[in-house]
């Protein structure tokens, strides 16, 4: 039915709109039905409920049947919200089809992170290597230029420090760890894409969320095939950072499953589903309770630890030590207690007394240089052994650049005396 806009409409064609909206329907109703335009029967019902305030025989001639008009119009209204919930649900509900499953905490924790094992043939106590992964920030470009030359990032740059990250971690556990591993613990705790967050970000990275999110899932098989090959075993807890929002500001509720990190987690959960040598943590609650030996971690991205602001003078460390604080407060009242406070977010290395803060794989960024004037620190990510009487012993922060300089030939030098 071709609609009729304006004012433009026959007398025929005006009562029959007014007689719908006399039962009390909504003016897109009465458009729908007549093929008159929407504005123009919106326009005719508030005729209609002028003449009925002025005139006790009209529509709604008492107040008692303007208050049911009124009434019928806000049913409408809650009608139409809760569509539109029910299509956001329908949405996640799509997605959880289209995944095949949902991964969300395991039922139990892999026995290897929990029973003490016994000393190998050489007398070494086997640990549990534990690295965080964070920040990775795919898609984003950092300028070179715009950063007076200490850094700069963009996809090739951040495949490349991955490789690099990965083979380092290797390394350092295989030549200078305890070299006994039942398995090892890899913390995935968010922001792996730009997200575009910021307008700044939508303007200058250089693909959107769900290239990026894409190019994250490939990268972490990649990694996690190589930490699997090494370690035999692994635990991964999950917990989804800020940049991956598909959200302008943050949402509390159903927080994860408007995020590409959560996305991102299903996905590997998907590939690697069915395989005991692998096992997924990803609770809706956005936050990992999880034991090593007898050490209790709790793991969360770090963007919501109900603070905010720093100091010029000591930086995030100020807000960081109010918010584990906080969490701890929250955590002990809930019958939840930790030991260690895991998180990614700030984008610099802080090992503290109850908290371990992971860097970035992005590094050294505009924002950082021009709105922060924080000093720069090389990019990297955080490796630490976890001993079954000791707690953490051996902390390393695996670097994912190459050196900038050559080697110093001298192992040590000093100036003499005489100098």
């Amino acid at each position: 039915m071709q609609r009729q806009r304006g004012h433009h409409i026959s007398e025929a064609q005006r009562a029959a709109v007014e007689a719908i909206l006399r039962q009390g329907k909504h003016a897109s109703d009465a458009a729908r039905e007549t093929g008159v335009g929407a504005r123009t029967c919106e326009r005719i019902r508030r005729e209609l409920l002028g003449k009925a305030a002025r005139k006790p025989n009209g529509l709604g001639g008492s107040a008692a049947d303007r208050e049911i008009v009124r009434l019928r119009d806000e049913v409408a209204s809650l009608k139409r919200a809760l569509t539109e919930s029910h299509r956001e649900t329908l949405s996640e509900d799509a997605i959880k089809i289209l995944l095949g499953r949902v991964a969300a905490a395991p039922a139990d924790p892999p026995d290897w992170m929990a029973d003490p094992p016994a000393r190998t043939m050489t007398g070494r106590t086997p640990e549990v290597p534990s690295v965080i992964w964070s920040d990775w920030h795919l898609g984003e470009v950092v300028s070179s230029a715009e950063t007076n030359g200490l850094n700069a990032y963009d996809p090739a740059i951040a495949d490349a420090r991955v490789k690099r990250l990965v083979t380092a971690t290797i390394h350092l556990c295989r030549k200078h760890g305890p070299g006994a591993y039942p398995g090892a613990v890899v913390n995935l705790l968010g922001d792996f894409v730009s997200g575009g967050l910021h307008p700044e970000l939508a303007k200058t990275d250089e693909f959107e969320q769900i290239p990026a999110a894409l190019r994250a899932r490939d990268l972490l098989i990649w990694s996690l095939d190589r930490m699997i090959e090494t370690f035999g075993r692994l635990y991964v807890p999950c917990t989804s950072g800020n940049h991956g929002r598909s959200t302008p500001k943050p949402e509390h509720k159903r927080y994860v499953f408007k995020n590409f990190d959560w996305l991102i987690y299903q996905l590997l959960a998907r590939h690697y589903e069915g395989r005991s040598d692998i096992v997924f943590d990803i609770p809706e609650s956005n936050e990992v309770h999880y034991r090593v030996y007898g050490l209790r971690f709790l793991a969360m991205h770090g963007d919501m630890l109900g603070v905010k602001g720093g100091d010029g003078i000591i930086g995030s460390i100020g807000p960081i030590m109010r918010g584990e604080v906080k969490t701890r407060g929250q955590a002990t009242s809930s019958g939840r207690d930790y030991d260690v406070l895991l998180m990614g977010h700030w984008h610099q290395p802080l090992w503290l007394p109850r908290a371990i803060v992971a860097n970035s794989l992005k590094g050294f960024d505009e924002y950082a240089k021009n709105a922060l004037r924080a000093p720069p620190s090389e990019p990297s990510q955080p490796l630490f052994f976890v001993h079954p009487r000791r707690g953490i012993t051996s902390r390393w922060d695996v670097k994912v650049e190459e050196p900038a300089g050559p080697a110093v030939a001298d192992w040590v030098s000093w100036r003499s005396a005489a100098a």
